[in-house]
């Protein structure tokens, strides 16, 4: 199975952008939604039951992915099934993870657009909406996006209608002629 990880900031789209593809019929895997996956843990590394959202908190926890489980979810690399699978969401231990990846691209987000969408009642991701979260989001957005580029991630205006956003995502996941990899 091919997986394909889309990522960016809070707020710029990838739960929603999960759900555009999973309308489509496409196996899209919302990683703050399966808690097998994604957690809190200390600064040592153990799992936290609760989060807080004050701005001390947030820098001695991070959010990280648990590797045994993605390798579940988009199965072994070189596996019989020829299918994408999308996995959006972030990780703090991002940088282990890469390479289980046959493309990474990056929802790329301005700060207004991110404030906008952090605010969004509508959202269904609590997170960004306290003010140290929210601040730590405006902090923490050029160097995330810069990294990630400087990574290969491959960039999409997240500012688009979401599905154009989807139609974009679906052609860099395509193998082919022209698709273009973080790993070239």
């Amino acid at each position: 199975m091919r997986a394909v990880w889309i990522n960016g900031v809070s707020g710029s789209g990838k739960s929603a952008l999960a759900a555009v593809l999973a309308g489509r019929g496409l196996p899209a895997i919302d990683a703050d939604e399966d808690p097998a996956l994604a957690g809190w843990v200390d600064e040592d590394g153990r799992p936290v039951a609760e989060s807080q959202t004050d701005a001390d908190w947030l820098r001695q926890h991070l959010w990280v992915w648990h590797p045994e489980r993605l390798d579940e979810l988009i199965g072994a690399p070189g596996s019989a099934d020829a299918g994408t699978v999308y996995v959006c969401g972030n990780a703090a231990n991002d940088a282990e993870l890469w390479d289980r990846f046959a493309r990474v691209v990056l929802l790329v987000v301005d700060e207004p657009t991110m404030l906008a969408r952090l605010d969004d009642p509508a959202r269904d991701n609590d997170f960004g909406r306290s003010p140290d979260e929210r601040a730590l989001c405006v902090e923490w957005l050029p160097s995330f996006q810069r990294e990630r580029l400087a990574l290969g991630a491959i960039p999409i205006d997240a500012s688009q209608p979401l599905e154009q956003v989807a139609d974009a995502v679906i052609r860099i996941a395509t193998p082919g002629p022209g698709a273009t990899s973080p790993h070239t």
